[in-house]
């Protein structure tokens, strides 16, 4: 009797942390991450592998579904730009070669589903500024390297999974693709490759 008197107060025990569990999975919450990522412009026949910067901020709809805003910067490093002297044999064709400046910001609208636990996905859609080199000419024989932006649409597809390597501080660890349409001066790019990211849930 004294077991079968026990059996509902454990049930309920255990309903009741199911639904805190499932409370604290649901509401607002902000991520930030490092990853590393090959971007490539294939109409130039360009790539670079780079550090990635990630950003993001959402809502946890249920423990399996998370609307989001996120932030993807790729191609970091260096932009040189300084002044370029205009060769004699240049002076019909124009300044000497661009150099590659590959850097892509992302920003897109995601939908997260399932479980961080196991394995999720999250596509999106938006917007991206490429950023590329170019010339301007100086009043005197020369030209000056500049550095410009124009902004296309976008798209990208992470998949991940929750990983705790310290106990209580669970990473998510992603795989990430992304591509982004060119303008007027730069053609669709791509990008691929991994991120660890930390989600604060409030």
């Amino acid at each position: 009797m004294k077991h079968a008197s026990l059996l509902p107060i454990l049930l309920a025990l255990a309903t009741s942390a199911a639904g805190t569990h499932a409370a604290a999975q649901a509401g607002p919450f902000v991520g930030a991450g490092v990853g590393v990522a090959r971007v490539g412009e294939p109409a130039t026949d360009q790539s670079r592998v780079t550090p990635s910067l990630h950003l993001r901020a959402g809502w946890a709809l249920s423990p399996t579904m998370a609307l989001l805003v996120e932030g993807g910067l790729d191609g970091i490093g260096r932009t040189r730009v300084g002044i370029q002297p205009l060769p004699d044999l240049a002076v019909i064709g124009g300044p000497p070669g661009i150099p590659h400046n590959l850097r892509t910001l992302s920003v897109l609208a995601s939908l997260q589903a399932g479980s961080p636990r196991t394995i999720y996905v999250r596509p999106g859609i938006g917007f991206a500024r490429h950023t590329f080199a170019s010339y301007r000419p100086l009043p005197t024989d020369g030209w000056k390297l500049e550095t410009e932006g124009e902004w296309g649409p976008a798209a990208g597809l992470a998949v991940g999974r929750e990983v705790s390597v310290i106990p209580g501080f669970p990473l998510g660890v992603e795989a990430v693709a992304r591509w982004s349409g060119g303008e007027d001066s730069s053609s669709p790019r791509w990008s691929a490759g991994v991120q660890v990211v930390r989600d604060v849930r409030f």
